[in-house]
């Protein structure tokens, strides 16, 4: 019986209807305590605490993976203790504790490859390989990814081979490998709806979403973007629904319809603070900044990126939103008209996102230097800059940045880029 529920709490968990699974596991958490079969208990608890972490519930997830680890380390199942610690690094991974996250994840490695439980290995630089994308150590990060898939593609492990290809479109993404990233996106996205794991394919479709906009198909985007919004409401995942309508938003601000724009990233906002997601606030908050920076509402621009700096400045794994940062303190400081600051942000914004391999935001940067030599009659230079910036958009194929022009010619030009 206890069996029967834990096989539908799984099955239930694939549909993506984690409510129905969380009774399933109950049941035969139930089931297996009142019967005395410890390590099915301990199964079952992981798969509990696996949908209370996804759904943010940190606390009950933790005390439901830390029985489940008494449980095996008293039978010494050792590999349910790796799979066990790798829920435990989840946890601190998606509450953003990095360097917390990073040391359980090498502790499972080296627990994995003692064992030779070679699957149980790929999980961990899986895990190890987003901790060090989220901390702006992106070779590391693509090596750990590369790691794994190659393990997940020789057991033909479906579901870990897609969980492996979408994090590598995401660092693609990153680095602007924007055709490379698309096709291995898709793969993932190929690969979840076969299994029907709609978690997966939720996430898949975000970041395809997130891809097609880069490259400039933003009316392909939108329609993407809209499609993993209903996938996630449909599944209760809310921290997916909140991001795609920071995508959405983005396109609406591209197409120069800002007040759609700042409706959908407020509503965003509003979620994910509920959420606790703080990194993400602080994005909705710089995406507001930016917007009114645009119309000219510089001291509620001033007031937004105000509070994502103090958010991102208490979080050490918001490494990556830094250049971003720079770059829209850079404008509104160019359209307060002190050159001298703006030119400060806008090359450190520059030299950051070099440093973590973010050549659309370098480029973004070199165009803020260039509005800002513009600015000061300095036309040569400007012009330099420019089709340096060019260059670098052209060189990732992303069109959609710079066939607008910068962000300041949005207010002569009425086009956003």
């Amino acid at each position: 019986m206890g069996n029967v529920a834990l096989a539908f709490g799984h099955i239930e968990l694939q549909r993506g209807n984690a409510s129905s699974a969380v009774e399933y596991y109950q049941q035969a958490i139930a089931y297996f305590t009142k019967a005395k079969e410890p390590i099915n208990e301990a199964d079952a608890r992981r798969s509990l605490a696996d949908i209370l972490r996804q759904s943010r519930q940190f606390d009950a997830a933790r005390a439901d993976y830390q029985r489940a680890l008494e449980i095996y380390q008293a039978y010494k199942d050792l590999y349910g203790v790796v799979d066990t610690l790798l829920g435990l690094g989840r946890i601190y991974l998606d509450q953003r504790r990095l360097n917390e996250a990073a040391d359980m994840f090498e502790d499972v490695i080296d627990r994995a490859r003692a064992l030779e439980y070679e699957l149980g290995e790929a999980d961990g630089n899986l895990e190890l390989a987003e901790v060090a994308q989220l901390q702006g150590r992106v070779d590391q990060g693509l090596t750990s990814a590369q790691l794994a898939l190659q393990t997940y593609t020789d057991k033909h492990n479906d579901l870990g081979t897609a969980h492996a290809s979408l994090l590598l479109g995401e660092i693609n993404m990153r680095r602007g490998q924007l055709s490379f990233a698309n096709s291995t996106m898709e793969r993932a996205l190929r690969t979840y709806k076969v299994v029907v794991y709609r978690m997966g394919q939720v996430e898949a479709t975000l970041g395809l979403g997130e891809i097609q906009r880069r490259r400039g198909f933003l009316s392909t985007a939108l329609q993407t973007f809209d499609e993993a919004r209903t996938l996630a409401n449909n599944i209760g995942n809310e921290l997916v629904e909140s991001r795609a309508l920071l995508g959405i938003g983005d396109i609406y601000r591209q197409q120069g319809q800002t007040t759609q724009a700042g409706a959908f990233y407020r509503d965003a906002q509003t979620r994910l603070e509920r959420l606790n997601d703080a990194t993400s606030v602080a994005e909705a908050q710089l995406r507001l900044a930016r917007l009114a920076v645009f119309a000219g509402r510089l001291d509620e621009a001033g007031s937004y990126l105000a509070m994502a700096k103090s958010t991102i400045d208490k979080q050490s794994q918001a490494a990556q939103v830094v250049p971003w940062t720079l770059i829209i303190q850079g404008q509104l400081l160019l359209t307060q008209g002190d050159f001298v600051q703006a030119e400060i942000s806008f090359s450190a914004a520059h030299n950051q996102a070099e440093g973590q391999q973010e050549p659309l935001l370098a480029a973004e940067a070199l165009l803020g230097l260039a509005q800002t030599h513009l600015a000061r009659g300095e036309l040569e230079s400007a012009t330099s800059i420019y089709v340096e910036a060019s260059r670098q958009f052209q060189l990732s194929r992303c069109y959609a940045f710079f066939r607008a022009g910068s962000p300041w010619q949005w207010r002569v030009r009425r086009g956003i880029y």
